[in-house]
């Protein structure tokens, strides 16, 4: 539970971060600092939050699937 809740905080920082930078760019007149800053914090939680899906998936906390999760067993003809 504590997994689903980190990844999701972490997902409303990083969408957090790019509507500050939005808003720094619209309404800011500083030379887009300010938005600079904001894009490099979400560029920084994007790579954070990779970074613990995969130590996560390394230590066989949570298990990856895919579209397909297994292949099915075909007929020995």
């Amino acid at each position: 539970m504590w997994l689903s809740i980190l990844v999701v905080v972490m997902f409303v920082g990083i969408v957090a971060s790019l509507a500050t930078a939005l808003f720094r760019l619209v309404s800011d007149s500083s030379g887009g600092k300010g938005t600079l800053r904001a894009l490099t914090i979400r560029i920084g939680l994007s790579v954070a939050l990779f970074v613990v899906l995969m130590l996560l998936i390394a230590f066989d906390v949570i298990q990856p699937h895919g579209v397909y999760p297994a292949v099915p067993p075909q007929s020995g003809s």
